[in-house]
């Protein structure tokens, strides 16, 4: 009788704490950097932001190369010992350092500006959750967060959905296009 008392009371309190035990969230990732880099690289305004971006690399390596030329002269003036010629050069050094520094503040900005208007698009936005929703909801995700979210300080790789999102989209314009 004692065991059965004991065994109806565990029972009882496995169907009580199993029944109040709150359900476990399933939390996604998804590297929103990455998504625009793999699924929209193809796009008009992705194409502008690599011409951007290949210009000004192009720009700064010119001004690299026109400082290094200096840096040389700079040499032979040392080693004919121009004092003169010494100062006039550092001074160039020196004007051109200070140009690429203006030189990679404005480029930066024109590219930063480009990319911000490519990420706060309606319709690209849209798309983007719109994957990110389907995925969510069919494999059942409480929460999905970007992986730049800066109160994210670790988590494990299985988590992230990215692929996923990829896939779905890739799918998506699949099937728009037939």
């Amino acid at each position: 009788m004692f065991k059965k008392t004991l065994l109806v009371l565990i029972l009882i309190s496995v169907s009580v704490f199993g029944l109040s035990a709150e359900q476990l969230s399933k939390i996604g990732i998804v590297n929103f950097s990455r998504i625009v880099e793999d699924y929209f690289a193809e796009s008009s305004a992705w194409r502008e932001i690599d011409a951007m971006r290949e210009k000004y690399n192009k720009g700064k390596d010119v001004i690299l190369d026109e400082i290094n030329e200096l840096k040389m002269k700079k040499l032979e003036a040392e080693n004919n010992d121009d004092r003169l010629k010494i100062l006039k050069i550092d001074d160039e050094i020196y004007n051109k350092q200070e140009y690429l520094k203006e030189f990679h503040s404005i480029w930066q900005n024109r590219i930063n500006n480009k990319l911000q208007g490519v990420y706060q698009s309606s319709t690209f936005t849209a798309e983007i959750l719109d994957a990110i929703d389907y995925i969510a909801e069919n494999e059942g995700y409480s929460l999905i967060m970007r992986t730049q979210d800066p109160d994210i300080l670790w988590y494990n790789q299985e988590i992230d959905v990215t692929d996923a999102v990829l896939e779905r989209l890739r799918w998506q314009a699949a099937r728009e296009s037939n």
